[in-house]
């Protein structure tokens, strides 16, 4: 009773001061990436605002709100364990299914898709990325080394993320619905997954989105436009050709911020998936390297806390967030770098769209939640009795 009195009143000296404990590291990346997606949000959306709304700062204002909005959803996250969200996986997925389907038969066509409400700015696929990824989650958590048959784990785990992504490529949406198979299959396969089902799931998950991409029409124009690019760059597409001529122009230190000309026009969705164009001719090299330094930093935090998990449920948690922002980042660079066909997914944090931006920031709440809980469950541990030694006669 003794040793359980000293642990208790140890925890209860601990708690008040890891309550408001967080992984900081990960705090000033993602403040810095915030800082900078603000500021090119401002400037790749002031023209905008002031030809179809006669107001600079009506864009920069919506984002804002989103802002603000994620920054209270990582206070109230803060506040409770991360467990209960083991609760809420399955009625989320299912409402975030319910709202994919409305879209496709009541949303709003812009561009020939549909993909958003309150003009694209809000998505359900946004939502669909994070209520996968914590039925995933919780799902592969409960399974064990049940997941090696195929019965309890391919089967399932294939029509669970083909629901899911069939929906988003409707809207048509290849590249979120890509993401999303590439992050569940990266769960998959960390949570033990066996080799055979892992080629299998590869395999098939490969050609169906082989398949799509020479159907539909718009991903097969962009595959041809790819192909011509690689064999002379003068023939690429041109928003391939303006994202590099933003690129180059400008140069070491950049143009000066909100100094951009290609904003103006030549590079089409300046301020949703061609943002880190814009970034590396207002900023140049030296700025386009400052936020994938950040966006590593984030990676890094994010990997650390899986591994510092207490369990497995939020070792999957952080490892899915993580692959998540970090998949979507890689895949935006590199489509406007040029390494990849052209596909529309916008830049975590720095791009416009309130819906990215809100549920982003609630995966990072997460984050913390779960850095924090491994803090807490390091520091409160009593510590182990060493074993009394052996005296000589």
């Amino acid at each position: 009773m003794a040793t359980v009195n000293v642990v208790r009143k140890r925890s209860n000296r601990v708690m008040p001061a890891i309550r408001f404990q967080f992984d900081y590291w990960l705090m000033l990346a993602v403040a810095g990436l915030l800082v900078v997606g603000m500021l090119m949000v401002f400037s790749t959306t002031f023209d905008y605002g002031i030809l179809f709304k006669n107001e600079a700062t009506y864009y920069i204002e919506r984002q804002m709100w989103a802002l603000l909005l994620g920054l209270l959803a990582i206070i109230f996250i803060m506040q409770f364990d991360y467990h209960a969200l083991r609760r809420i996986s399955v009625p989320f997925l299912v409402i975030t299914l319910v709202a994919l389907f409305f879209l496709l038969v009541f949303g709003e066509a812009i561009f020939g898709a549909r993909r958003g409400i309150f003009e694209g700015s809000y998505q359900p696929s946004e939502v669909a990325k994070l209520a996968t990824i914590l039925y995933i989650a919780h799902w592969l958590s409960t399974k064990g080394d049940r997941i090696k048959i195929l019965t309890y784990g391919l089967l399932p785990f294939s029509v669970i993320t083909g629901v899911v992504c069939a929906l988003i490529v409707q809207q048509p949406d290849l590249s979120t619905a890509a993401l999303i198979a590439l992050v569940s299959f990266t769960l998959f396969f960390i949570a033990g997954a066996d080799w055979r089902q892992f080629g299998l799931a590869g395999a098939l998950g490969g050609t169906v989105f082989l398949f799509l991409m020479l159907t539909l029409p718009h991903a097969r124009n962009r595959v041809d436009d790819f192909t011509i690019a690689l064999r002379d760059p003068e023939q690429a597409s041109w928003h391939v050709r303006q994202s590099l001529i933003a690129l180059g122009r400008g140069g070491w230190t950049g143009v000066g911020l909100g100094e951009s000309t290609q904003k103006f026009g030549p590079l089409p969705a300046a301020h949703t998936d061609g943002v880190f164009a814009v970034l590396g001719e207002e900023l140049g090299l030296l700025g386009t390297l400052l936020v994938i330094g950040l966006l590593a930093m984030l990676v890094w935090r994010g990997v650390r806390a899986a591994q510092r998990a207490r369990d497995s449920y939020g070792f999957l948690l952080a490892l899915g967030i993580t692959s998540w922002l970090a998949y979507q980042a890689l895949i935006n660079i590199a489509v406007i770098t040029a390494v990849i066909p052209f596909t529309g997914i916008p830049l975590p944090f720095l791009s416009y769209g309130g819906s990215s931006l809100l549920f982003s920031l609630i995966g990072v709440g997460i984050l913390l939640n779960i850095s924090r809980d491994a803090a807490m469950t390091s520091r409160i541990q009593p510590p182990r009795r060493q074993p009394a030694k052996k005296q000589k006669p």
